[in-house]
Parts: structure tokens; sequence; C-alpha cells
């Protein structure tokens, strides 16, 4: 099977700030191509904070001359569009991508993407906590964190050591065994990488919140009925 892996780093902490990706394929849990970019931030989005500089290392200076994402994304886009995507933090790095599309007016592309830190928190529990570097160390696998190539390259073998570990070979048995849906970008919007647990809890606060408006809205059509009755509301 095939799937690409991603990572993203940030000038800043703002979505569209990305300085650098990191883009890996994959074919039967194997790398087979790799890109790797800096990128230049928008203008008004693009200064460095050293908080940043100091996770990654990645300079003002160094992304100067770099492409801007609108030039990158045509290098990429094949690796994207219509593949299965792989982050370790997901709910980011897909946010990055969407929004960068969205600020150049480049057309959403449809893809499904999962998310290795839920699945290493399913599958290995026992693991202190499920920070990249923290899951690479108990898998042996190598890492330069922070690095973005090195980063999507050490999410993928993640994965590709998740399907090994329960024996599937394609990625929808893994997610029915984890109980786990597939996350979904495409022009109409997204859909997020969910484990039935967290689905369970978004069910149960939806009808909480219905249950409340319809209260509120009970007691308020109650009040103005009273009133229009000339009566004073309690």
């Amino acid at each position: 099977m095939k799937f690409t892996a991603i990572d993203f780093e940030t000038a800043n902490a703002s979505m569209l700030s990305a300085c650098s990706i990191g883009i890996v394929e994959f074919e039967d849990g194997v790398p087979v191509r790799e890109t790797y970019t800096l990128i230049r931030p928008p203008e008004e989005f693009g200064k460095f904070n050293w908080y940043n500089v100091r996770i990654h290392g990645i300079k003002a200076s160094m992304v100067k001359d770099a492409p801007t994402f609108d030039a990158v994304w045509e290098q990429i886009r094949g690796s994207i569009d219509g593949q299965l995507i792989v982050c370790h933090n997901a709910a980011f790095d897909t946010v990055v991508l969407c929004r960068l599309l969205e600020y150049y007016g480049i057309p959403v592309p449809s893809f499904d993407y999962v998310c290795t830190v839920k699945i290493s928190q399913l599958l290995w529990p026992e693991m202190e906590n499920h920070k990249l570097d923290t899951v690479c160390n108990d898998l042996n696998i190598v890492l330069n964190h922070h690095e973005a190539l090195s980063d999507a390259r050490a999410c993928g073998l993640i994965f590709a050591e998740a399907l090994k570990s329960q024996h599937c070979t394609n990625t929808a048995d893994l997610l029915d065994a984890l109980e786990m849906r597939v996350g979904h970008v495409s022009p109409q919007g997204r859909q997020s990488c969910s484990t039935s647990e967290e689905v369970r809890r978004k069910i149960i606060s939806d009808k909480k919140k219905q249950a409340s408006r319809r209260k509120y809205f009970a007691r308020r059509n109650s009040a103005a009925d009273t009133n229009e009755k000339g009566e004073k509301p309690s």
C-alpha cells in the first residue's frame, strides 16, 4: 500500500507561517521518495519567534530566498492530492496545509488522513507519552527531531509499524481494529480523524447542547406568552 507522511515547521504561532516542509512517500512500509524544502512565509505572518527558532533552528535569513508556498505546491501536489496522508498530530499539519492553500487561493484537494499520535495512544498506551521523540525512542526509529524531513519519515515509519503490529495490509483494517475513523479533507470541508471514544463524547456533548437550547427556547417562549397575557412573569 501507498501513503505519504508530511510535517511542517512554522516560524511562529500562525498556521500561515510555515517555514519548511518534509514529505516522504511510502510503498509497503518503505520510504521511496523524499522531498524537503524551506518555505518563505507571507510577509505579514513571517516574523520568526525566538521560541520556534530554538526548536527547529530555522531563522528568517535562511528563508529570504526560499520559494513561497504557492510555488512549493506545484512540486508537491502529486504527493498529496488523492493520497492517504499520515501526520504526527494531524490536527496541526493538515490545518497548516489547508490554511496555506486558502491563503494563496489554491483549490483544496481531496485526501484522507490519519494521525499517528492517536494511533500510538491506542496501540501503545504503556508509553510515557506519545510525543514523536518518545514514540520513536520506544520503537527504535532514528529521529532528528523538529527537522521536517526526519519528522515526516519517522511518522511514516510509526504508521508502518502500527500496520505490522496488527497484521494489517491496509488502512481500513487497522482503523477498524483500533475503532478509529479516517480523517478526510476536500473542497467541501473536513472530517476529523477520530477515535470511537472521541466520537462518543462529541455525540453526548451535542445532545447536551441541543437539550440546553430546547430548555432555553422553552423558557423564553413561556415568558413571552406570559407577557402577552399581561401577567407578571415570576
